[in-house]
C-alpha cells in the first residue's frame, strides 16, 4: 500500500486555504506592497482565519516568498532544465524550453497580476526576487549555456555565449514585461492558448536562428569579449 498524501487541511466548504491564501496575497500584494499589507487583510481575502498565514507558511513574509516560487502562481516547470538534456536536437529543445516559458501567459489577467508584483518588488526590494533568481533563473540559464556550448562545439560560455543566451532568454520575457502592449498592439497574439503555443513554435524558430547566425559569425572569426 502506497503512504498516505501529507495533510493538507482544508476548510470546511473544500476550498484549499493555502491556494486561497496564496492569491489573495498576489492580487492584495501587488496593488499595496508588502509594507502595506496586513495580514488581518490577508486573511480576509481568503476567508481564512489569521492562524493559517502562520500555519502554512510561518509568516507574512513566508507568504510573499512563496509568491515568487509556487508553481501555481509562477507556472514553473517541474523540471527547468529538461529542454537542455544532451542529445536533444536544438529545435526541440528551444521549442520545450519556450513552452515552458510562455505557459503562464495561458493564465489571462492572473499574469498581470504576477508582473505588477514584480515589478513593484524591483521599486521596493525584500529579497524575495533575489531568492527566485537564485532557485530557478539561473539554474535555466546556465542549462541554456550548457545547450549553447554544445551546440556550438564550444570549450566554454564565453561573453557573446551570455549574450546569446540572454537574447534568446529576452524574447520570452518582452511577452510578460510587455504583455499590455502586446494586447494593445496585437491581441490575437496571445488571444488563446493555441495562439501561445504557435508563438512558442515561432519564437523556437528565431532562437535557431540567432544560434546559426552565431555560429556563422564565429566561424568568420569575429568574437569580443
Amino acid at each position: 500500500m502506497s503512504p498516505a498524501p501529507p495533510h493538507q487541511p482544508v476548510r470546511a466548504d473544500g476550498i484549499d486555504a493555502r491556494h486561497r491564501l496564496l492569491f489573495a496575497g498576489l492580487a492584495l500584494f501587488a496593488e499595496h506592497g508588502f509594507e502595506k499589507t496586513s495580514v488581518r487583510a490577508l486573511a480576509k481575502a481568503a476567508q481564512v482565519n489569521l492562524g493559517a498565514i502562520s500555519y502554512y507558511f510561518g509568516d507574512k513574509e513566508g507568504l510573499y516568498r512563496s509568491l515568487f516560487t509556487d508553481p501555481s502562481i509562477c507556472g514553473v516547470p517541474e523540471d527547468l532544465v529538461a529542454f537542455a538534456e544532451p542529445g536533444r536536437p536544438m529545435a526541440e529543445a528551444m521549442r520545450m524550453f519556450y513552452v515552458d516559458f510562455l505557459a503562464p501567459l495561458k493564465r489571462g489577467d492572473e499574469v498581470r497580476m504576477v508582473m505588477k508584483l514584480h515589478f513593484r518588488e524591483m521599486a521596493e526590494p525584500t529579497g524575495a526576487w533575489a531568492g527566485a533568481v537564485d532557485t530557478e533563473i539561473r539554474p535555466q540559464f546556465e542549462a541554456l549555456l550548457r545547450l549553447l556550448v554544445r551546440e556550438l562545439g564550444l570549450k566554454r560560455a564565453d561573453l557573446d555565449l551570455h549574450r546569446l543566451a540572454l537574447s534568446i532568454a529576452g524574447l520570452g520575457v518582452h511577452f510578460f514585461a510587455f504583455h499590455d502592449g502586446v494586447q494593445t498592439l496585437s491581441p490575437s497574439v496571445l488571444a488563446t492558448p493555441r495562439a501561445i503555443d504557435t508563438l512558442a513554435e515561432r519564437l523556437a524558430g528565431y532562437a535557431v536562428s540567432m544560434v546559426e547566425g552565431e555560429r556563422a559569425r564565429r566561424a568568420a572569426g569575429r568574437t569580443e569579449d
